[in-house]
């Protein structure tokens, strides 16, 4: 039996030396790693073969890595994103999501969260069609790191959202959670107050090396459902 090919990343960067050390880092990785060096040629690389995966910076000139999420929506079966960037102000992180990002790693960053990054979102994109007939809405792809605590405020595990939708999220744990748990999701925006959400746990599956869970959200306050739909609101 063949071995499975290495997953293909588009990095997309501007700045030589900041596309070169992205390149390697994922390289060494295992990845196939191709590039470009602005949103024009990026377009074109895509048009010409699909990657699993997009690391795009945003701020480049001419086509920049908003036009590049532009145009990705506009496809069929767009790749999952990564959004690499100095820009860690809430407005930048909230757009970003909206307009297709599936997370986002912060200049300067750490070798191994980028790495990391990288595979837990394409491990979470081919699980995404998974369980569907659990689901009451189509859930956003969406990579972040959450705290999972009890009712009563007591930590219970650190983990990473899977994917998100004003109803409901997949949250991957080290530490396996019962159905019918009652938790509260809290997850950390860059730069923005966290987001704290009420919910009970629905489903659970071994996921990797933890399990993945399914928490329906239960009586969220007025606030926080309204920045959940901002943040998910479709541009």
């Amino acid at each position: 039996m063949s071995e499975p090919r290495p997953k293909r990343i588009l990095v997309v960067d501007d700045e030589e030396d900041v596309q070169v050390l992205v390149c390697r880092i994922l390289r060494d990785a295992g990845f196939e790693v191709d590039s470009a060096p602005d949103g024009a040629a990026a377009l074109e690389r895509l048009a010409a073969r699909r990657p699993d995966l997009v690391v795009l910076d945003l701020m480049m000139p001419g086509i920049d890595g908003w036009g590049v999420l532009e145009r990705l929506r506009a496809t069929p079966n767009p790749p999952p994103v990564v959004v690499l960037t100095a820009r860690t102000d809430f407005g930048t992180f909230t757009r970003g999501v909206r307009e297709g990002a599936s997370a986002y790693v912060c200049k300067p960053f750490r070798f191994h969260e980028l790495v990391a990054t990288c595979q837990r979102l394409l491990l979470a994109a081919a699980r995404s069609g998974v369980r569907h007939e659990r689901r009451r809405e189509e859930r956003r792809l969406l990579m972040v790191e959450v705290e999972v605590l009890s009712q009563d405020s007591t930590p219970l595990a650190l983990g990473h959202l899977a994917n998100l939708s004003t109803g409901g999220a997949q949250v991957d744990l080290a530490r396996a959670l019962d159905p019918g748990d009652l938790v509260r999701v809290a997850f950390h925006i860059p730069s923005g107050t966290p987001l704290s959400l009420e919910g009970s746990v629905r489903w659970r599956e071994a996921a990797g090396s933890g399990f993945g869970h399914g928490v329906a959200f239960l009586n969220l306050p007025a606030e926080a459902e309204s920045r959940l739909h901002e943040l998910l609101r479709p541009v």
